[in-house]
């Protein structure tokens, strides 16, 4: 009897330690799907951080971190500012390729026909205000953005704010003629077809590139916000600039298509409210900083012109060129942006 008793006792505990070990290994398993699991991921951009573009992907990072620590996954991001991943050139393919998990898009440099109607950003006088640019961002302007990055291989996360572009250089620019026989930088395709067609030769450089190519002649001068350059220190080289808002404009925060679908739904959920906080930061200072750079630009002895109604008139036709262009060549779908534009700029 006793061998017995022994031998059952033996087997009730054996059960005992196996039940106990599922438990514990079940535990484990609920633990990890209660954000246990950590991923490393990469998000690059070509501006500095204290930029407006800059301060939505530095907040995003913070807001990713923060938010997913309690999801399935929790992603811990790097950020690498100023182009020092990749520069505005190759963030594209670096995206698409899984080079980087999220980073900025400057839809110029995206390539194919499936980009045509994302062209429309770089259209020069395309918004009347800063509103009427983000409630397109923020409505259906913005879904048919993301379902054309969705063909080219990535995801639209948010719309990191720039601000106002310009044109300086070193001759003065009042009316469209004044380009003719300048090399000029341009800043995305429209703005750069625009500036052909008034006779100048548009180039395409990195922003990282300008300050070289003004100080040795390479470009007579180039289009980019008043951000860029006071943060870049171009008003070293550049004596004059306008001040006629030649274009409003955002970046796009895109993500690689592969590596966001392969997140669970709780982990996408908090990349969207990451950005959507992010988002309104960089609008906040794109908005609130463009006077500002413009005040400190005029301190440090940039003339810049401000052009007359009969002038603006100018302006305005030869951006209605481009304009007009950009329907033709973006079909259906750049017909039907550009109306949601004007339904904003009339709201």
């Amino acid at each position: 009897m006793t061998k017995k008793w022994l031998l059952l006792i033996g087997m009730l505990t054996l059960l005992f330690i196996v039940a106990g070990c599922g438990s514990e290994e079940a535990g484990e398993n609920n633990a990890k799907a209660a954000g246990g699991e950590t991923q490393n991921i990469r998000i690059a951009y070509n501006l500095p951080a204290e930029h407006a573009t800059g301060i939505y992907f530095e907040t995003l990072a913070e807001e990713i971190d923060k938010r997913t620590k309690e999801t399935s996954v929790h992603l811990v991001p790097t950020t690498f500012p100023n182009g020092q991943l990749y520069n505005d050139t190759q963030l594209p393919d670096a995206i698409t390729t899984g080079g980087t998990q999220i980073g900025q898009i400057t839809t110029g440099f995206l390539a194919g026909g499936e980009a045509a109607p994302l062209q429309i950003t770089d259209l020069p006088l395309l918004y009347t205000s800063w509103e009427a640019m983000w409630a397109a961002e923020d409505g259906e302007f913005g879904e048919i953005f993301d379902g054309q990055f969705n063909k080219l291989g990535m995801k639209l996360v948010g719309w990191p704010a720039y601000g106002s572009v310009e044109l300086y250089g070193k001759k003065e620019v009042k009316v469209p003629s004044d380009v003719s026989g300048m090399i000029m930088r341009g800043f995305g395709q429209g703005a750069s077809l625009m500036l052909e067609e008034l006779g100048a030769s548009p180039v395409s450089m990195s922003s990282q590139e300008i300050y070289q190519a003004l100080e040795h002649g390479t470009i007579d001068g180039f289009a980019t916000g008043p951000s860029s350059v006071i943060e870049r220190s171009l008003d070293e080289v550049a004596e004059y600039g306008t001040n006629m808002t030649l274009s409003l404009l955002s970046f796009q925060g895109a993500a690689n298509l592969d590596w966001w679908e392969g997140l669970p739904e709780d982990v996408q959920q908090a990349v969207t409210e990451a950005s959507e906080v992010a988002q309104e930061a960089s609008r906040k200072a794109a908005y609130e900083g463009d006077l500002k750079y413009k005040e400190e630009l005029t301190e440090r002895g940039v003339q810049q012109y401000t052009p007359t109604e009969e002038e603006m008139k100018t302006w305005r036709k030869a951006a209605e060129n481009r304009h007009n262009a950009y329907r033709k060549e973006a079909g259906e779908l750049g017909e039907k942006l550009l109306d949601l534009v004007e339904t904003y700029n009339a709201q």
